[in-house]
């Protein structure tokens, strides 16, 4: 019999939101410094079911992109800091930090590389709780995520290729929390239809969870279809299926088979941006665990002025522990 609790969080409401940006061109850059400026509301501050403590607080987040483009080569580089500061409860106020690379080379008219980087510095109630709807203790956490791909342009609108992606979680507490490593290998071959509105992409993958209280790896297949609606109105399906292998720190074992899956809709205008997703997939939570996460996302950011907007986010998660010897169980949230 599976153990079921409900854990209950703040509801963090966006007041206001102010941004500015320019763009500086120099032949094939485009700089862009933003920043945002908000207003919060949080009245579970701890994720505490028992002592809650809640605040209105000021968020501010400066970002740069820089942009670079040319016949073979492009990438993007961007930082931000995300700065929180509560108005009453000081003592949870803390500043995040973002920094990525992505980009691609054309090597030659039908062979392309592409590679990213990305750190994050922040804390499990806030990235890991957006991943997985569960967080055990309030710590800070770097998250580092990087991959490489080598992609064949079989025809004018097909293409085949292998990537590598990886990623490191280091918590600042590991007495509460357990780092992991994990590596994933894909095989996807993406297929554009005459219609230049259907893509399919098939997903072969092999991934490898690597830390002290489990090691894990999983078997995946996928099919993705995405389809250009209109001019602003995108649709996406993902379907698959998985077989995972868990081996416990205790010597013993576990394996299951599940199904993997995506449906969602999103919308771009020149003033309004909407999502609204569902999906099904795995991830790991704080302790290392596998954990079956089935999300549904809203979001929707509407803007009234040139620098004025207004931003509505929600998200409800079921989360089904795979390990039959994980801490936490299965929760909604």
């Amino acid at each position: 019999m599976k153990n079921r609790r409900f854990i209950g969080n703040g509801l963090v409401i966006m007041l206001a939101l102010l941004s500015f940006s320019q763009q500086l061109w120099a032949k094939d850059v485009t700089i862009l410094p933003a920043i945002e400026l908000k207003t919060v509301y949080d009245d579970n501050l701890d994720f505490d079911d028992k002592d809650e403590k809640d605040s209105f607080g000021a968020n501010a987040v400066p970002s740069l992109t820089l942009d670079y483009a040319s016949e073979l080569l492009q990438f993007s580089l961007i930082g931000e800091v995300d700065v929180i500061k509560y108005f009453t409860e000081t003592d949870f106020d803390r500043t995040n930090q973002l920094y990525g690379l992505d980009g691609q080379y054309r090597m030659s008219t039908r062979w392309r590389f592409t590679g990213n980087f990305r750190y994050l510095r922040d804390e499990t109630i806030d990235s890991q709780l957006e991943e997985t709807g569960q967080t055990f203790k309030r710590d800070r956490v770097k998250t580092y995520d990087s991959g490489a791909g080598l992609f064949y342009q079989v025809t004018e609108l097909s293409d085949i290729g292998l990537k590598v992606d990886y990623r490191k979680r280091d918590y600042n507490n590991t007495g509460d929390n357990t780092d992991f490593d994990r590596y994933t290998f894909s095989l996807p071959y993406t297929k554009r239809f005459t219609n230049q509105l259907d893509t399919v992409r098939l997903i072969p993958a092999y991934t490898i969870f690597d830390s002290d209280t489990e090691d894990v790896k999983d078997y995946r297949f996928e099919i993705r279809w995405e389809r250009q609606i209109n001019e602003t109105l995108t649709s996406t399906v993902n379907a698959g299926g998985r077989y995972t292998d868990i081996d416990q720190e205790d010597g013993s074992s576990d394996t299951n088979w599940g199904y993997l899956g995506t449906l969602g809709l999103r919308k771009i205008t020149e003033t309004f941006s909407g999502r609204i997703e569902a999906s099904r997939d795995l991830r790991a939570n704080n302790d290392a665990e596998i954990v079956e996460v089935n999300r549904l996302l809203l979001r929707a950011d509407k803007r009234l002025l040139e620098r004025f907007g207004f931003r509505f986010y929600g998200s409800g998660y079921y989360t089904d522990t795979e390990s039959t010897e994980a801490k936490m169980k299965d929760n909604l949230f």
